[in-house]
């Protein structure tokens, strides 16, 4: 047996990290012998177009979260990153180096709570003190930065960008069917959006609820197209935050990656919940009015914008993830 059980529990802890969609884009192979779990992106499972760093922020988070599982499990992870590039090899090689003893990192207790929050935050809620905390986290490359928002007339006028942008996407094809794709009638799906994580108004809701047991397609579109509209809608926050990275590669978009899961982990450790607002992010041709709108260098491109603040309920869903069987490269795969 080897190391296996222990890399399927680091495993167990990977598998939470964040992804758009809650596509969970990562396959894994396990070497009990050695001690080295494999990462690798499945591609089947992100956006079609346009060409993004969605996936390889994914994989980005799932390393972090199993190099913040080690110390509390005993082992120490060592890190190869992105060797295959863009190729059919793995995006990561991690293998575990034991410790003398358990040392837990400050935020591997977050591991099992962190949530997105689709609802209403509490005004006021982030203080100066969340944010030099958040200031605080070191980038994993010089190359990301974030900027941060808290001051009342520059969110009015970022939501009124939102609110604009929300409904030029939501008029874009391939965009509602990428929603579509990932939005699941299911009550408890294993991977996908449940509507209880969609922040949509009680009236579409109960009209999902009506007329999903027929499967009608059309419905589930227009769900998907609510949804983007959400993300222009009804989201004030206390603060906001865009990260940018001057490296847009595989190996950019991957410690942009690690960066976020840090910074979500130490918003859940804070008592804060966040939400990243993909719509501006996916829309490539409009960027630049968030490189405006925060003065960010056009050498800058935009990887993640969220929101964040303490819930107004901090009682919401979890999200379901697929077990870590159906995560394993099969037979014949590279």
């Amino acid at each position: 047996m080897g190391f296996e059980r222990i890399l399927r529990r680091l495993l167990e802890y990977g598998v939470l990290a964040p992804s758009i969609y809650n596509s969970q884009p990562w396959k894994f192979s396990i070497d009990s012998k050695r001690g080295i779990i494999g990462v690798y992106a499945d591609k089947e499972r992100v956006m079609a177009k346009p060409k993004r760093g969605d996936l390889y922020m994914s994989l980005g988070a799932c390393v972090e979260y199993i190099v913040l599982a080690g110390p509390a499990l005993g082992y120490e992870i060592q890190e190869t990153l992105l060797p295959g590039g863009d190729q059919k090899g793995p995006a990561a090689l991690l293998m575990i180096k034991p410790l003398a003893e358990a040392m837990p990192e400050t935020l591997f207790a977050t591991l099992l709570t962190r949530q997105t929050h689709a609802g209403k935050y509490l005004e006021g809620s982030v203080k100066e003190i969340h944010l030099d905390r958040l200031k605080a986290i070191t980038p994993f490359s010089p190359a990301e930065k974030i900027y941060l928002l808290t001051e009342d007339a520059g969110r009015q006028t970022l939501i009124q960008l939102l609110h604009n942008l929300s409904h030029e996407g939501s008029g874009f094809e391939w965009l509602v069917e990428e929603e579509e794709r990932w939005i699941r009638p299911l009550t408890n799906p294993l991977d996908g959006l449940s509507l209880e994580h969609l922040g949509l108004p009680l009236s579409t809701r109960i009209r999902f609820v009506c007329l999903k047991p027929f499967f009608h397609g059309s419905e589930i579109r227009e769900v998907a197209r609510q949804a983007l509209l959400r993300q222009g809608h009804r989201i004030e926050a206390p603060a906001f935050l865009l990260m940018t990275t001057r490296n847009p590669t595989p190996r950019g978009y991957f410690n942009a990656g690690r960066w976020y899961a840090r910074l979500a982990l130490t918003l859940t450790d804070m008592e804060m919940a966040c939400q990243s607002l993909h719509l501006p992010i996916a829309m490539a041709s409009q960027r630049g009015r968030l490189n405006a709108f925060f003065q960010t260098p056009d050498s800058e491109e935009p990887v993640l914008l969220m929101r964040f603040g303490q819930p107004e309920k901090k009682i919401w869903p979890k999200t379901s993830r697929r077990p870590i069987d159906q995560c394993f490269l099969k037979a014949g795969e590279p």
